[in-house]
C-alpha cells in the first residue's frame, strides 16, 4: 500500500482528531510503500510543526527518523516522474501529490490518504480516511 505524506505525520505527530485513525491504518498495511519526496514533505511539514506548534528539533528529527522505519519500500522517483506529469497534467492535478498515484500504479496497489481532493480526481486508486 502506498501511504500518503499526512498518514504519517498525523501518527508521528499525534495530531487531535486524526491519531487514532492514521496510526491505526499504519498498523494494518501490510507493506508501507512511499515514493521518495514523502521525505521531503514530511520533512516540510515538521519543520512547520516546529516553527508554528513549539516542537522541539529533537522531536521532529526522531519524527523523521520513524516514518522512515515504518517505511518496507522506497519507489524513487526517478522511476515514476514521467507518469506522474502525465498524471499531473491530465488530471490538473499537483506533481508531488501524483507521485504518489504513480506509485500505486507501478506497484498495482493504492494511496491511503486524507487528502479528499486526490481521491475525488484518482477515486479508483485511493483509500480515503475519513
Amino acid at each position: 500500500m502506498i501511504v500518503d505524506t499526512m498518514v504519517f505525520a498525523y501518527a508521528l505527530l499525534h495530531v487531535d482528531g486524526k491519531y487514532e485513525q492514521a496510526i491505526a491504518a499504519l498498523d494494518s498495511t501490510v507493506q508501507i510503500v512511499v515514493p521518495d519526496s514523502l521525505f521531503a514533505e514530511l520533512g516540510n511539514v515538521v519543520w512547520q510543526w516546529i516553527k508554528f506548534h513549539q516542537l522541539s528539533l529533537q522531536i521532529g528529527l526522531d519524527v523523521m527518523q520513524d516514518a522512515e522505519a515504518l517505511v518496507d519500500l522506497t519507489i524513487h522517483s526517478s522511476q515514476i516522474r514521467d507518469a506522474a506529469l502525465e498524471l499531473a497534467v491530465n488530471n490538473n492535478h499537483p506533481f508531488y501529490d501524483t507521485l504518489f498515484i504513480a506509485a500505486a500504479l507501478q506497484i498495482n496497489s493504492q494511496v491511503l490518504t486524507f487528502d479528499r481532493k486526490l481521491a475525488n480526481k484518482f477515486p479508483d486508486h485511493v483509500i480515503l480516511l475519513a
